[in-house]
């Protein structure tokens, strides 16, 4: 298809061109510019039309792409699109393990489904007011919020650029509450997570994604991203988010007067519990645009249970992911060969194909997914592009969203060369993080290159000078 678009935007060219050489001013004098005008001759590439020029260019990025993609050895599918369409593509619709670029689909469905300006709320309660600032029992109630955090953890991820101001919910503004509610003795503190499923670990993960610090306990009440140690790129995961945030908050409360008894238990909030306090996190769409941006594999894989209980009271990342998929067929998105087993990407069951992450992608321009676009990394400025593509002129040019596992390498995004270029690449092969890395990075900077049209004289004919007339013979005496 692209093939036949290209020969007939040619044709289109050539007719474009054929047609300014023939109707360019027969009188010298006519063809004179006015005085400061600047001349441009009727085969000047300046006179190209714009689809002849990306013709041309789209040939050329098909034939580097292939070529880059043949000689890693690896298997690929991308596209490449203006807004008149595609450019370059292969396998578009081939199923492919996308890794983190799958987060787009996720952070859209979420969009669709939970809304952008809705919140997810942690709440503190007692079964009844507090007797003389005493307690019995005090209910930590997870509402499903990824970014509940405390002061040091907010400091740890403003240390690096990759997660630097991104949002949090602050563990010591609930304490706070706690406390100006008058509480002063708590007797018993229980956790409440009973919101999302008790599965911490995807049984579809590599143990060694917790081992690693890759991701931590999933749950509807988790701190710290459900990490207890968090040291440069160490971190050290626990196997229960909720006691975890129990101990934490115990910890906080301790810190500000407050006498915590006893050890900390699961538990369900009783009919009619009072109150104490509570806090709303950021809204969906700046959630979203954070797990973006700095690849966050809980918040995702939160935001996905938080879909299965929006659309079937079902907490478990199974309910969430049949919704997520059926609302991204609702909204266009061609699912064919698309297969989500989780939130995150990090499943290796899980299959994307280029041309679902582009239409995911193009959601953006909607007000509602504005925060998918609002999310994307910038390279050499932000999220997990921060570091990458630095020195090649793509600072602060291109945006995306990255994906890699062993052996994956993904990107999607925009980058400007003159007009926004959308685009999805997703290579499989053999590879570490180090070459996934320069993989992607070869091919942005190809595809950045577009349309890389060549030289006026091989971009259009060389004029042929008109024939001489013959001048008329002089005539003789008789």
């Amino acid at each position: 298809m692209i093939r036949r678009i290209l020969i007939a935007l040619l044709l289109v060219g050539v007719v474009v061109c054929g047609a300014l050489a023939l109707t360019a001013p027969d009188n010298e004098a006519e063809a004179q510019p006015s005085a400061g005008e600047l001349a441009t001759a009727a085969w000047s590439a300046r006179r190209v039309p714009q689809p002849f020029v990306d013709a041309v260019g789209a040939t050329r990025l098909q034939g580097e792409l292939d070529a880059a993609v043949n000689g890693s050895g690896s298997d690929a599918c991308f596209t490449v699109l203006t807004a008149a369409g595609p450019v370059a593509s292969r396998s578009a619709d081939t199923p492919f393990l996308g890794a983190s670029t799958q987060k787009l689909m996720t952070g859209a469905a979420a969009l669709a489904v939970l809304g952008p300006d809705s919140t997810f709320t942690t709440r503190v309660v007692a079964p009844g007011e507090p007797a003389n600032g005493a307690v019995d029992k005090l209910f930590l109630v997870g509402g499903g919020d990824p970014l509940l955090s405390t002061a040091d953890f907010r400091a740890y991820l403003d240390s690096d650029p990759q997660t630097a101001g991104t949002p949090s919910t602050s563990m010591e503004t609930l304490a706070d509450a706690v406390v100006a509610k008058g509480v002063r003795r708590v007797n018993a503190l229980v956790v409440d997570d009973t919101r999302q499923d008790s599965v911490r670990y995807l049984p579809q993960w590599s143990p060694t994604y917790k081992a690693e610090g890759q991701i931590g306990p999933l749950g509807a009440l988790t701190v710290n991203h459900g990490f207890s140690r968090f040291v440069g790129k160490s971190k050290t995961a626990v196997d229960d988010g909720a006691l975890y945030a129990g101990d934490q908050f115990a910890k906080l409360l301790r810190a500000r007067g407050v006498t915590v008894n006893g050890t900390i238990a699961h538990g369900k909030e009783p009919e009619g519990a009072t109150e104490i306090a509570k806090i709303d996190s950021a809204p969906i769409s700046a959630i979203v645009a954070e797990s973006v941006s700095s690849s966050d594999n809980g918040g995702t894989e939160d935001l996905m249970r938080e879909i299965g209980v929006k659309a079937s009271k079902d907490g478990s990342t199974g309910a969430g992911v049949a919704a997520a998929m059926a609302k991204l067929s609702e909204l266009g998105v061609p699912m064919e060969g698309v297969s989500l087993v989780d939130g995150s990407g990090l499943a290796r069951d899980n299959r994307v194909t280029c041309r679902a992450l582009a239409y995911t992608m193009d959601l953006g321009v909607r007000p509602e997914f504005k925060a998918l676009l609002d999310g994307l990394s910038v390279a050499g400025v932000s999220g997990t592009l921060a570091d990458e593509l630095i020195g090649t002129g793509l600072e602060g040019r291109l945006k995306g969203k990255t994906g890699f596992l062993n052996g994956v390498t993904g990107l999607a995004g925009i980058v400007d060369v003159g007009r926004p270029l959308r685009f999805a690449l997703v290579v499989n092969g053999n590879f570490g993080e180090a070459v996934a890395i320069r993989i992607r990075g070869q091919l942005a900077q190809i595809i950045a290159r577009f349309p890389q049209a060549p030289p006026a004289d091989q971009l259009v004919p060389v004029p042929v000078p008109p024939t001489p007339v013959p001048a008329a013979p002089t005539p003789t005496a008789p």
